[in-house]
């Protein structure tokens, strides 16, 4: 049985994916490389039998288990989660909100209500800097096209930042989920944790691969991997994300809250 893999395909994922891509768990899976908001279509839909998804969507799907141990999280500044505004605005009316996000648009929600008490328009948009700052006061962008972002040319917010520095929290952005009910190995939870492993330890060739699409220096990206990110779940990031969960109910984003479900 062929195993149907919905990855992330940003940088941010790829220490995860990479074992499955390019090392030696290729046999068996495979990989489908899609937006964070395509990899919880595709997992719902039955298009793929696991999926990174965005933690938000845990939530909204029903039936599904969690992988334990692993996730997208950050600990403190992610650089690629940003609320971007032109230098010197200081309103924020309307916000144009990054289609490839579903977990950070939550976020960005919250965070400006819970912090500010924002509640401005929020305007779908696909990933244009300056074309949604044309449209709104300010923009989410995530991932890939957030680290390519030079932060001194705009008034940038990390959400991510913003969050620890409110919650004394990790924020947790995605996890590995499956649907109930599909037949997995019975080592899929050590397979998932050697390709981990794997992935961390090819950073700088994950880095040199991707300085060349974004145009970015290698350096810059490694040390993005390397501390800006952190691939791990434990009991503070699933305190974090039961935060994050709460929250989400209290502001309408999800319908109902139930507890976090984790491979056994």
């Amino acid at each position: 049985m062929t195993i149907r893999i919905s990855l992330v395909h940003f940088l941010n994922s790829a220490p995860l994916g990479w074992g499955f891509l390019h090392g030696p768990f290729k046999e068996g899976f495979e990989v489908i490389p899609s937006a964070p908001s395509v990899c919880a279509d595709q997992l719902a839909k039955g298009e793929a039998d696991i999926g990174l998804i965005p933690s938000v969507e845990y939530q909204r799907i029903p039936n599904l288990a969690i992988i334990p141990g692993i996730s997208i999280s950050s600990f403190e500044k992610i650089r690629s989660l940003l609320l971007i505004k032109p230098k010197g605005k200081k309103e924020i009316r309307s916000v144009a909100l990054d289609t490839s996000s579903r977990t950070t648009a939550a976020l960005t929600k919250i965070l400006l209500f819970e912090t500010r008490g924002l509640r401005p328009e929020f305007v779908p948009h696909s990933p244009d800097l300056d074309v949604m700052l044309d449209r709104c006061d300010a923009a989410l962008l995530i991932g890939d096209a957030a680290l390519q972002v030079n932060p001194d040319d705009y008034d940038t917010i990390d959400l991510v930042e913003e969050w620890n520095s409110r919650w004394k929290k990790p924020f947790v952005c995605a996890v590995w989920a499956c649907r109930k009910g599909v037949g997995l190995p019975q080592d899929i939870i050590k397979i998932f944790h050697s390709a981990k492993e794997w992935g961390l330890q090819n950073i700088p060739e994950i880095a040199a691969s991707y300085a060349k699409q974004l145009n970015l220096s290698i350096k810059f990206l490694e040390d993005y991997l390397k501390y800006n990110i952190n691939f791990d779940l434990g009991p503070e990031h699933i305190e974090g994300l039961r935060e994050f969960h709460s929250l989400a109910e209290k502001h309408g984003l999800i319908s109902t809250l139930r507890s976090l479900e984790f491979i056994s």
